[in-house]
């Protein structure tokens, strides 16, 4: 029984740090990195209003994605590889079926569960001091005057990180058919 004992306890406390490992290896990557930083993640894009989103595994933020040579960036589009993986991203998260008279489809997706792996400079909005934020991403002062906007994302820049994308790898996604009329 003595033996049982210590086996269980010895047991217990290496399941204990087995599980503390996997959960700091499960670290979100955003928390750790810096503004301006480039870093290379693994995720899902996410299809907002008006924004194309990216769920970074592990982490419970959405990123925001722009590519290197947009308007509001800073970032050349000399920088941005446009090779096959970078086509076929743009093609999976934008392609969409046309509607016809016995089929209205807006903007009905073609492809869902898009994965990849994208390298970029991450972009982290910040709040300053004396100011707070609401939910629609302006910044109010003390006195609750709205004195300008953190974040990002359109129409509201409720979002704390955008990605410029630099490359693509790992492309993935499944093809959904087309929706078919209502019978």
């Amino acid at each position: 029984m003595g033996k049982s004992i210590c086996f269980l306890f010895l047991w217990l406390i290496c399941s204990a740090i087995a599980a503390a490992q996997i959960r700091a290896s499960a670290k979100c990557v955003l928390d750790t990195s810096k503004d301006g930083q480039t870093i290379t993640v693994a995720g899902e894009a996410v299809q907002q209003p008006h924004d194309l989103g990216f769920q970074v595994m592990g982490c419970a933020d959405l990123v925001i994605l722009v590519y290197a040579g947009d308007q509001d960036t800073d970032v050349t589009a000399a920088q941005l590889r446009m090779d096959k993986k970078f086509k076929q991203f743009q093609k999976y998260t934008s392609a969409a079926y046309k509607g016809d008279k016995e089929n209205i489809c807006l903007e009905c997706p073609q492809y869902t569960d898009v994965k990849a792996t994208l390298s970029g400079k991450l972009e982290i909005a910040s709040i300053p001091t004396g100011t707070t934020k609401d939910t629609m991403g302006l910044l109010h002062d003390a006195s609750g005057r709205v004195v300008g906007t953190s974040g990002f994302g359109h129409p509201a820049r409720i979002f704390k990180y955008r990605l410029v994308v630099l490359s693509v790898a790992d492309v993935q996604a499944r093809k959904l058919q087309k929706p078919k009329p209502p019978a």
